[in-house]
């Protein structure tokens, strides 16, 4: 972005100032001869002279400073910090034999070590895990349904019915067990008693089984199969523990409207080659199955329950702090409410992001997030005189509170996968707890210099996206998690295409493939941002960045004192964070990302591996171009240059260093 150029109200540095303070000494003082930094003299001149040179500092602040109070002026606030997420797999004692409560706000944190700041993270809602146990059992053959009989939650099949599935087995046969209350994010224990001698011809560790729970929409959603001590019923007697998704739903199997797991027979076939399978049925003695946990969704902040803010003195603009700060982006429920002098009722105010619109009627107020701070509307006064109010005002003696907030959020709660495993409080009949997965989405408060870059767009924009640049902004306004957007202006009346990656954090090595492709959700996000800003008629397609993949290969010798192995890294981890879509195209360290378009030239790869430390020179230097998915090379060199097109980045393959000591033999 460019702008008017920077002026330094003072731009003599502390050199020039001790130079300039020398030269004086001859006019003023000419018996002073001894000019030696040793000089008492010349020491209270560079003292007098560094003095000055932070005053001049401090100087060049002012013009930021009036900067950022006219962006004030405007209403331009800091972005509040974004908390991380992560899914909790909360595991029982055993297998559920009475309700089991995890309250909303249940804390999870990371085990503290002295000195650090602790993590801590809540669950998002409430969840009770019922004693559920199976009432129906179903076995799907062929396309034929036959029902076995359960007794206290235990299906005995005898005969025929002992076969899980056809004979010989065929894909889509299936058994099902059936529950009468729903099943979502259930940690489900399926145990199992069957014959060792049947269920041959698989690979235990890899069985052609898929276990489904019905979701609704004519749906069958996967389930994770975390262990399978049946071997896929390969083994004998064992248990299946199955990780349910999110929702489940009714469905009719059998004439039973009930919630079904099953158990499908897959398409045996891999890349047309014919895989292992079953070549005689599973036998089965007994199943049944228990909830032994379940999987909640959980933030990384705090909530504050009620808390009173003081007492309204019945003036405009009144200012109300929250004890805690940052406070996350408040959510239904969350308010302000207001209990006037006398009455006994607390009325709920509406939040709104700016007071233009308010009447003097109108209970309005407003949260500086990043400040913690309660806003009321101010009162302006009018040309031909008097006062408009923008919103309402509290009653002098009107007592305040906020009925909920959440404060907290930020990377620190990017926290890696199985580190959220102390339970601040116990729960009874909660063993453990742990995160399957990494913790996501979490964004600092945005900086001050952020905001800076960020409002001359936001101010040109005006809410509506109609140049490319209103695009990509608004899509970065989406989420923090958009990294690198890219708007295309449409072709022949087809649509205007954005393309974008993800954030991936930390970025300075090398990216995976499925790293950099955007998920369902983060394209719904900016989606739905787009569609509040664009022009009626103009449609967007939104697709991943396009990525040009290259390897580099290098031969290189270190000075005679260089750890050969750690040059060897330094040199991968240099070239990983300059051939970067996100952090890369700066030879001084992580910048902004690799440009859209710009080619790369071999040439520059030489600067790069020459500025690690321990590098004498580089004996060979070769290119090539990589399929990005599958990490094959291209058999020969790109040459000199790699051509990008103007909506194309640059990534890093598996780079291949070797280097040898200097006088060494190779």
């Amino acid at each position: 972005m460019t702008g008017l150029p920077t002026i330094d109200l003072d731009d003599r540095s502390f050199q020039q100032l001790v130079s300039e303070a020398r030269r004086r000494i001859v006019q003023h003082c000419p018996e002073w001869t001894e000019h030696n930094v040793s000089d008492p003299g010349i020491t209270l001149i560079e003292l007098f002279a560094w003095m000055t040179d932070l005053t001049i500092y401090r100087l060049n602040r002012i013009p930021e400073k009036l900067h950022v109070e006219l962006l004030d002026l405007l209403g331009v606030r800091l972005e509040p910090p974004n908390p991380a997420e992560a899914d909790l797999c909360f595991r029982l004692i055993g297998p559920a034999t009475e309700p089991v409560t995890i309250p909303a706000a249940t804390e999870v944190g990371v085990p503290r070590v002295a000195g650090d700041e602790p993590i801590v993270f809540q669950t998002t809602t409430s969840f009770t895990i019922a004693p559920l146990r199976p009432v129906a059992y179903v076995l799907a053959r062929d396309r034929r349904v036959k029902n076995v009989a359960v007794a206290d939650g235990v299906a005995k099949p005898h005969g025929p019915e002992q076969l899980a599935f056809g004979s010989p087995p065929r894909p889509d046969d299936a058994l099902y067990i059936g529950f009468d209350a729903p099943i979502g994010r259930l940690l489900l224990s399926v145990d199992v008693e069957a014959s060792p001698a049947r269920g041959v011809g698989i690979d235990p560790r890899d069985p052609p089984l898929r276990w489904e729970v019905f979701v609704g929409d004519d749906t069958w959603e996967q389930a994770e199969v975390l262990q399978d001590g049946t071997g896929g019923f390969n083994s004998g007697s064992g248990a299946v523990e199955l990780q349910l998704p999110v929702r489940s739903a009714k469905q009719l199997v059998g004439g039973q409207r009930l919630y079904w797991v099953r158990c499908r027979i897959i398409d045996p076939t891999v890349a047309g080659k014919p895989a292992a399978t079953y070549t005689e049925a599973p036998e089965i003695d007994s199943i049944t199955a228990a909830p032994i946990g379940a999987l909640l969704p959980s933030a990384h902040c705090v909530h504050v329950d009620t808390e009173v803010l003081g007492t309204s003195d019945g003036t405009p603009g009144q200012e109300f702090p929250l004890r805690m700060r940052p406070v996350i982006e408040l959510e239904d429920g969350e308010t302000l409410e207001v209990q006037d002098p006398g009455e006994s009722t607390w009325t709920a105010w509406e939040l709104v992001d700016s007071f233009s619109e308010s009447g003097n009627k109108d209970k309005h107020f407003s949260i500086d997030l990043v400040a913690g701070e309660i806003e009321f509307g101010p009162a302006i006064r009018q040309p031909h005189g008097g006062w408009r109010h923008h919103g309402a005002v509290p009653d002098a003696g009107a007592l305040l509170r906020m009925t909920r907030y959440r404060y907290g959020g930020g990377r620190s709660g990017n926290v890696a996968a199985r580190r959220l495993t102390s339970l601040k409080s116990s729960i009874p009949g909660v063993a453990s707890v742990i995160n399957p997965q990494d913790a996501m989405e979490g964004i600092d408060a945005e900086s001050l210099l952020a905001a800076r870059q960020r409002a001359p767009i936001e101010i040109r924009a005006r809410s509506r996206a109609v140049t490319a640049e209103d695009f990509e902004f608004f899509a970065g306004e989406a989420s923090g998690r958009v990294a690198r957007p890219r708007c295309l202006p449409p072709r022949d009346g087809g649509p205007i295409t954005l393309h974008f990656l993800p954030l991936v954090e930390p970025a300075d090595r090398k990216l995976e493939a499925k790293e950099l492709i955007p998920d369902a959700d983060l394209f719904r996000r900016v989606e739905e941002e787009l569609d509040k800003v664009r022009l009626i008629g103009a449609r967007v397609r939104l697709l991943p960045a396009k990525l040009r993949c290259v390897t580099v290969v290098v031969v290189l010798q270190t000075t005679a004192t260089a750890n050969v192995s750690r040059v060897e890294q330094d040199v991968r981890h240099a070239l990983y964070t300059y051939i970067n879509p996100l952090v890369g195209g700066s030879p001084h360290g992580p910048g902004d990302g690799w440009p859209y378009g710009r080619p790369l030239n071999q040439g520059e790869l030489y600067s790069v591996a020459h500025g690690v430390d321990g590098v004498e020179h580089v004996k060979v230097l070769r290119v090539y171009e990589t399929d990005f998915a599958t990490g094959k090379k291209q058999p020969q060199p790109a040459g000199s240059q790699v051509a990008l097109g103007p909506d194309e980045l640059l990534v890093s393959g598996e780079h291949i260093v070797k280097a040898t000591r200097a006088g060494a033999e190779e």
